[in-house]
């Protein structure tokens, strides 16, 4: 490792060291032993939590859907007002037009000043040559403008049929989740949601800064139940509680473990530290909040609840840290 280097890490596990001592694993409600005797439901559950995290970049995809359509429908505003002005220039050219009698400049500009779409929008270049270089801009500038208007209304209409086309998925993948939870619900053991959290043991976290607020939500959290989808307060997934951690400290991600992974630098395993995020698995379909001394925090799957565990509990994908 360069030289350089020995600061930054050295002053990055300084600041994660206070958190990383204080933390103390907490049993999670569901026996793994239990877990392990039934290893057809571990083997269910695994797979509804890859498809909730399916679901997931699905809604993700469908948020960017709509906020590109909510930018598209807000640069037409101004586009509409800018053909106002222009169709009022064109106008006054027309006046003229009449006034000295230019039957065939008339016409022109007279269509200008009606046409609403791309279908009846005329090629000015038809009479660029009979107009002075002040119509000339004038025209110019009004059928760009619709041009342009024409060109975001298009983009609009693929918007909203893709937005269609993403909400009958998530309905779709909506039921298939909650299809097999009401089949999972069946075999999952009572203690895992009725006996009660067992107490957490007492954070003291000194180091400042982001990934020390990160570690605080994550561990008042522990206890709570698994929800899929879920964003919080009251429950969530694991992507949805490294996004929920990291928002509590000004840093915003994607609801979608493989998304986090894309939009955070990688870390080394050595240079780790509480607040990094651990990515499971070579699909990236699970992720936990790093909280120092080999554990982290994570929504372990459905019926049971946030738990501390082992960093290495599964395979690791990578680390990767938010800031």
């Amino acid at each position: 490792m360069p030289t350089t280097a020995w600061p930054r890490r050295a002053a990055a596990l300084a600041a994660g060291m206070t958190v990383a001592l204080a933390l103390t694993p907490l049993p999670g409600r569901a026996d793994p032993a239990a877990e392990a005797a039934d290893p057809q439901l571990g083997t269910a559950t695994e797979q509804l939590e890859i498809v909730v995290e399916q679901y997931n970049n699905l809604r993700e995809e469908l948020r960017e859907t709509q906020a590109r359509g909510a930018a598209i429908h807000a640069e037409m505003v101004p586009l509409e007002r800018a053909i106002d002005t222009h169709r009022a220039e064109v106008s006054q050219l027309a006046a003229r037009a009449y006034r000295v009698g230019d039957v065939r400049a008339l016409n022109f500009l007279g269509a200008l000043i009606t046409m609403r779409d791309r279908e009846n929008l005329l090629d000015p270049l038809i009479m660029l040559d009979r107009l002075t270089r002040e119509r000339q801009r004038i025209v110019a500038g009004l059928t760009e403008a619709y041009a342009r208007l024409a060109a975001a209304r298009d983009a609009a209409r693929a918007l909203a049929a893709r937005q269609r086309s993403q909400e009958r998925q998530l309905a779709a993948r909506k039921l298939a989740i909650e299809t097999e939870l009401a089949r999972l619900s069946r075999l999952l053991p009572d203690d895992r949601t009725t006996r009660p959290t067992e107490a957490a043991p007492p954070l003291a976290v000194s180091a400042p800064g982001a990934a020390a607020k990160a570690v605080r939500f994550a561990y008042a959290q522990l206890g709570k139940r698994y929800e899929w989808g879920g964003e919080g307060p009251d429950g969530y997934d694991c992507s949805g509680l490294t996004m929920a951690a990291w928002a509590a400290a000004g840093v915003r991600l994607p609801h979608n473990a493989a998304r986090q992974r894309r939009a955070v630098p990688r870390v080394s395993p050595a240079d780790r530290v509480p607040g990094d995020l651990v990515f499971y698995y070579r699909d990236l379909h699970h992720v936990a909040i790093y909280i120092g001394h080999g554990k982290v925090i994570h929504a372990p799957g459905t019926g049971r609840r946030i738990r501390v565990e082992r960093v290495d509990y599964q395979p690791i994908h990578s680390y990767g840290r938010p800031g």
